[in-house]
């Protein structure tokens, strides 16, 4: 008897293997618009497709509300997932069963840490409401025995928290059409003058006092050359120092779509990204470097392990204000080729294609 197209399309339906994202995200109708959702769901969902697996990404509220749809999906993984009723209920059933997955991108599960969070630091939010939305993270982990993480900070505190049977570090990828982005625009940037000197890219309101600590080294190297303009991008305070240089700084507030900011980071030479170092930002991932580079910019950051782990010539690393004010006032130096070769080689460190084979090998 003869095999339907219906039944050919069912019977490969239950044979090819099967991994649905599910993503805690305010953005319950797209997703996709959530950074952390795009880059730890989306992106890895769509290489596992490629690579022949059934994927699909949903928000946490749609899979409580509809868990029945989701029951034939293999593996489930739950990005950052928090603890209510109706997820504790799926939870309970599925205790520490190795269907299911958790992943984290960040540093928010341990409630006595709960005063190094942004939240409680420079979003007003009292400790007690940081402290609870942590404990509530912390409750959904531990029916977890499998976790991935973007860092390898963070996958040592998972593994002292919770002791779980698996934690793999899962870094933070570049997907195909940021990559074909980027390399159109460095192609197309390749022989012009960048307009910016340096960049700086606040995606948040919480890293003012970042950029007030390296503002005087920023301020000493925009004076050195007279033509150097600087651009500031998002929900910064612009320190003292740069207010100075007047329209010689732009900053413009908007937060600009992820689709668009390849095209406006390479408008600028070098992007700047200093950050404050303790156990939070010790667990972020070192994308401010490679989204950068992807893009043909030079980066000078602070070397959260994320960053550390690149060696680069277009990366500098700075511990202290002397390396900043040298990192800062000393030019790079890198041919066309040169940078060309080099950011090639790191998009393919980055590549999500490249690192989705450890995923398949370690979760699938």
């Amino acid at each position: 008897m003869a095999t339907s197209i219906a039944d050919f399309s069912k019977e490969f339906f239950l044979r090819t293997r099967s991994i649905l994202f599910v993503s805690n995200t305010s953005q319950t109708k797209r997703p996709f618009k959530d950074p952390s959702t795009r880059y730890r769901c989306y992106t890895p969902a769509a290489a596992l497709s490629r690579r022949g697996f059934r994927t699909a990404v949903t928000s946490q509220v749609d899979f409580e509300e509809h868990t029945k749809k989701y029951e034939d999906f293999e593996i489930l993984v739950f990005h950052r997932p928090v603890m209510n009723e109706r997820i504790g209920d799926y939870l309970c059933v599925m205790n520490k069963s190795e269907r299911i997955v958790a992943d984290y991108d960040d540093y928010i599960i341990n409630v006595g840490d709960a005063w190094l969070t942004p939240a409680y630091r420079f979003r007003g939010e009292s400790i007690t409401n940081t402290a609870r939305y942590l404990a509530r993270n912390a409750a959904a982990a531990r029916y977890f025995s499998r976790f991935t993480v973007s860092t390898s900070p963070l996958a040592r505190e998972v593994q002292a928290l919770f002791g779980p049977k698996q934690a793999e570090v899962i870094s933070n990828a570049l997907d195909p059409g940021f990559q074909g982005t980027a390399q159109l625009i460095r192609e197309r940037m390749r022989d012009r003058r960048r307009e910016y000197r340096f960049g700086y890219f606040a995606g948040t309101a919480t890293h003012d006092k970042d950029l007030a600590d390296i503002a005087p080294a920023l301020a000493s190297a925009l004076e050195m050359d007279a033509e150097a303009r600087m651009l500031v991008l998002g929900p910064a305070k612009i320190p003292e120092e740069l207010l100075k240089l007047g329209t010689r700084v732009e900053h413009r507030h908007a937060v600009v779509p992820f689709h668009r900011l390849p095209a406006v980071m390479a408008q600028v030479e070098t992007v700047v990204a200093p950050l404050e170092r303790n156990l939070f930002t010790e667990c972020k991932s070192g994308l401010k470097f490679f989204e950068a580079a992807a893009v043909g910019c030079t980066v000078v950051a602070t070397p959260i392990p994320d960053i550390d782990r690149f060696e680069s010539t277009l990366l500098r690393k700075c511990v202290g204000f002397e390396q900043w004010v040298e990192a800062l006032t000393t030019p790079f130096s890198l041919t066309p080729a040169e940078r060309e070769a080099e950011v090639r080689r790191v998009v393919g460190l980055v590549d999500v294609d490249n690192v989705i084979r450890t995923w398949e090998a370690k979760i699938a």
